[in-house]
């Protein structure tokens, strides 16, 4: 029994790809392709829902490949390696109705930033991780400390800027997560794993600068009682009518926020321990997908209990489905912003 009135649905399984550590989904508008990493196979998945085609492309420069963009302008993505912000051509055309094609071996185009600590990069101290794009395309890219026990946070948030400026936002992180962007961009929404919390800062749009970080929403009520909320904030989505959707690591859902801070939704992931990540998608925007990761991710693991983790997710949101009706009308999906480099 649920200890709150808080809707609950479920989002249902729609590729077994099996990821390790799926994240950075995202849609493409351009291609009508659904783009996501496993991050410490070095892969980038791309998949055609229509079709339901996928493939995968391997980039065996790094030992991860943590965060994807499509560029604003050309084709192929802006992306982050370990230690580097990198162009990446564009991925390989979904033709293998398999949830595990064969990997296409490729390579990074272009190094733009590597503004990390090289030797710890290498010691293997510290790695970016997520990241997102503000809506006049600059690229904010987060890193982590690879111990999260360590009591020194040594993770970085950074902004790439479309002229080639780079700029140190915030240091002191934990686990440089989720970013996302309020329809009227001026509010950035951010979190560091590490935190039990979902941070907001008023952002500059000009400028793209930060000011006024304060508290959007801690941690929300358990699913129900058999299941305490015992995971933290990792990926968020931010939809076209201002909703703030955050999965929940270790967790079993995702979250449904208003602008004003209200939960609204729960979206469980049945049999998936940790869903890491969820963006908006389809011809018209209105199916959510979500990444995930495997149950061994973030401590000790259980197949037979979770036999969906690593598995890409959907949800539908539109029109006469059961979560589009709490939505209500006028409600809509929003593409993330792309890349201005």
């Amino acid at each position: 029994m649920a200890p709150h009135d808080i809707p609950i649905f479920d989002a249902e399984v729609v590729l077994e790809c099996e990821n390790d550590l799926g994240e950075g989904v995202v849609w493409d508008s351009k291609t009508q392709l659904l783009n996501w990493v496993d991050i410490f196979a070095s892969n980038l998945h791309s998949y055609d829902p229509v079709n339901r085609t996928h493939s995968v492309d391997h980039y065996p420069e790094s030992h991860c490949l943590t965060y994807i963009t499509p560029r604003a302008s050309e084709p192929g993505f802006v992306a982050t390696l370990a230690g580097s912000l990198v162009l990446l051509p564009p991925a390989t055309p979904p033709t293998s109705t398999s949830a595990k094609p064969t990997p296409v071996t490729k390579k990074s185009t272009k190094t733009l930033s590597e503004p990390m600590d090289a030797q710890d990069v290498k010691d293997g101290v510290t790695r970016f991780n997520d990241g997102g794009v503000d809506p006049q395309g600059r690229v904010w890219y987060g890193s982590m400390g690879n111990n999260e026990q360590a009591p020194e946070m040594k993770g970085e948030l950074w902004r790439y800027d479309p002229d080639g400026t780079e700029t140190k936002v915030l240091s002191e992180i934990g686990v440089s997560n989720g970013t996302g962007w309020s329809p009227d961009g001026r509010t950035m929404y951010y979190i560091d794993s590490r935190k039990p919390l979902i941070s907001a800062f008023d952002f500059d749009p000009s400028s793209g600068t930060l000011s006024n970080r304060r508290t959007f929403a801690d941690t929300p009520p358990p699913l129900d009682d058999s299941r305490p909320a015992e995971g933290v904030f990792d990926g968020l989505c931010v939809d076209g009518v201002g909703n703030i959707w955050v999965a929940r690591w270790r967790d079993e859902r995702l979250v449904g926020y208003r602008p004003d801070g209200e939960l609204f939704a729960m979206i469980r992931t049945e049999g998936c321990k940790s869903p890491t990540i969820p963006c908006f998608g389809g011809k018209d925007l209105t199916t959510m997908y979500i990444a995930s990761a495997t149950s061994y991710r973030g401590g000790p693991g259980d197949k037979e209990k979770w036999p969906k983790c690593g598995h890409l997710f959907k949800i539908e949101c539109g029109p006469g489905s059961e979560l589009g009706r709490v939505l209500g009308e006028g409600w809509k999906g929003a593409e993330r912003h792309r890349a201005a480099i």
